[in-house]
């Protein structure tokens, strides 16, 4: 998810840009979801934990 945010792929030649707008406007907005689910999920687990550790 790291490259999609930044625009690019790993295919067999190594890191390169995405050329179609639409293709990585999409992979950039998946992986900015992502991204936000994994910070809520870490700050669920803390709070979690937080709570039970009283």
């Amino acid at each position: 998810m790291l490259l999609a945010a930044r625009g690019l792929r790993n295919l067999d030649a190594g890191d390169e840009a995405i050329e179609d707008s639409a293709t990585r406007a999409l992979l950039r907005r998946v992986a900015k979801e992502i991204h936000v689910r994994a910070l809520l999920l870490a700050l669920a687990l803390i709070l979690l934990v937080v709570l039970v550790g009283r």
